[in-house]
């Protein structure tokens, strides 16, 4: 290779080409950063020889591990969890929390305002005709919903999309003060399973205190609910 070439002076400015180089690698940080403070991907995730067990997760992750802590109600549907992922482009991780807190994994789950199914979806969200509580029509719609709130009124804010999703758009635009608090229980313990998503634990300190709360119940009668399921097709 021939050392010849000529070299700038100093305090000469760069040639043309590699100003565009250093613009063009200077607008990718830009956006790569961007993306990190929208929680739409890590910047450590894209190093290589990065452990996958302890990356950071982030929303439309899709491919993003299942973490183990979740009750065996709802590890019962992590299959299916993996899957409804993949189709609606979704951490498989913010679908397990939201079926985690609203029906345990309870596909048949009703609850006193009506909503219904894996993700307490409510009636008028369905077409007319449509099996409510089945499982992969009931996901479809309750990630309507979801994905609705996550991009539209959350500006893909996890945890005010989760707010939203429990509460409706109008949360959206009050101070967590002025939320029901049926909807800031949701969203604390919406937020703290994140945490411990991210975190990379296999053990969830907030998921305990959920289940000690009254989650329990709601995980009792999804194991009820589940063995009848299986009961109904065994042989």
């Amino acid at each position: 290779m021939s050392t010849d070439a000529p070299r700038p002076r100093s305090g000469q400015r760069p040639p043309a080409r590699r100003r565009r180089v250093l613009l063009a690698a200077l607008a990718a940080l830009l956006v790569i950063a961007l993306l990190e403070a929208l929680g739409l991907v890590a910047l450590g995730d894209l190093l290589p020889g990065r452990d996958s067990a302890r990356r950071s997760h982030f929303i439309t992750d899709a491919g993003a591990p299942l973490a183990a802590f979740y009750t065996p109600e709802v590890l019962h549907w992590q299959d299916e969890i993996r899957e409804w992922a993949r189709t609606y482009g979704v951490n498989p991780n913010v679908l397990a929390i939201v079926i985690q807190i609203e029906s345990c994994g309870d596909s048949t789950a009703e609850s006193s305002a009506g909503a219904l199914g894996l993700m307490q979806v409510m009636p008028f969200h369905f077409e007319y005709g449509e099996n409510m509580i089945n499982p992969e029509t009931n996901v479809q719609h309750g990630m309507e919903v979801f994905r609705e709130c996550l991009t539209v009124f959350a500006e893909y804010d996890l945890g005010l999309a989760l707010a939203c999703y429990n509460g409706g758009p109008g949360v959206t635009k009050l101070s967590y003060q002025d939320w029901y608090p049926e909807t800031r229980y949701y969203y604390d313990w919406a937020t703290g399973l994140w945490q411990d998503v991210q975190a990379g634990v296999t053990r969830s300190s907030t998921l305990a205190d959920w289940l000690a709360a009254g989650g329990q119940r709601l995980c009792d009668r999804a194991a009820r609910s589940q063995q009848v399921a299986a009961a109904a097709l065994a042989p």
